[in-house]
């Protein structure tokens, strides 16, 4: 499975990607000050937002194209690893950070 991340913190990236493999993802990285996200996402499964590393225009363009496609957005203000491994375990329409 292929998760996107918009925002986070690329000294993080690392840790991103080995938490992303213990959970049985793939992630493709987005600082979310690139102009053509959604043009790059390709197949995704799950996508997930840390809101408070994206701006506004990102986010929204982001889930637009999520929600587009019927992609699950999970949107979390925190950009830690430990939320990224919440989210990426529990991506379930209950979710409490789900958007």
């Amino acid at each position: 499975m292929t998760a996107a991340v918009i925002g986070g913190m690329d000294r993080l990236q690392p840790h991103y990607q080995k938490t992303a493999r213990k959970a049985g993802y793939k992630i493709k990285m987005f600082t979310g000050t690139e102009n053509t996200i959604t043009e790059r996402l390709g197949s995704i499964d799950l996508m997930i937002i840390f809101t408070n590393k994206v701006s506004h225009s990102a986010r929204k363009n982001a889930f637009e194209a999520a929600r587009s496609e019927n992609i699950p957005v999970i949107m979390c203000h925190s950009c830690g690893v430990s939320t990224l491994r919440d989210c990426l375990n529990n991506p379930k329409p209950d979710c409490p950070m789900k958007g």
